[in-house]
């Protein structure tokens, strides 16, 4: 890293931060359940989980639009499932070390940012990230590079100054 340089590494963060591969699709099964939608799996969520933010995915499954109290309900279920989320073996020592050498970390997931910062906290990963960007907060998901634009710009830095680390193809192309 040169001195003076803005560096940043930006994260995926469901399956490369943090596992919740399992307890996340789950909060989406229960929800569509309990608001009268289909049958569906948990593979049957991830396999449309890049389609866009929450919203988007229980809109699909439940063939309508959601509202406030549906969306509330998500929540509800997600918080109850990600309580007790951990780390990858290693996550903390790498930002640990990140950190010290002086590079800016961000998020930017397909997930909403308030279900991304449930995440954080409930793993401990939260003070790592000034920034986190949702798929909320842009209007185009993953691979649009968009949202990982908007974290370089909070960042500080241009994004040929960043890495985006994840751990699915849609990141690659939302890197490339």
């Amino acid at each position: 890293m040169t001195r003076g340089h803005k560096v940043a590494v930006v994260f995926d963060l469901d399956g490369t931060l943090v596992d919740t591969m399992t307890s996340a699709p789950q909060a989406y099964v229960d929800t569509i359940r309990s608001l009268g939608g289909p049958e569906v799996s948990p593979s049957e969520v991830v396999a449309v989980w890049h389609i866009g933010p929450t919203q988007v995915v229980l809109e699909h499954f439940l063939g309508r639009q959601i509202s406030p109290h549906d969306t509330a309900r998500f929540h509800h279920h997600f918080a109850a499932v990600v309580a007790t989320v951990q780390p990858f073996p290693g996550v903390v020592e790498m930002l640990d070390a990140l950190s010290q050498n002086g590079y800016r970390l961000g998020v930017f997931t397909t997930a909403t940012r308030r279900a991304a910062t449930t995440m954080l906290t409930a793993s401990g990963l939260a003070g790592y990230f000034p920034v986190v960007v949702g798929g909320d907060d842009v209007s185009r998901p993953k691979p649009a590079p968009d949202g990982l634009e908007v974290c370089c710009l909070r960042l500080g830095t241009g994004v040929t100054e960043a890495v985006y680390v994840g751990d699915a193809a849609v990141d690659l192309q939302c890197a490339d």
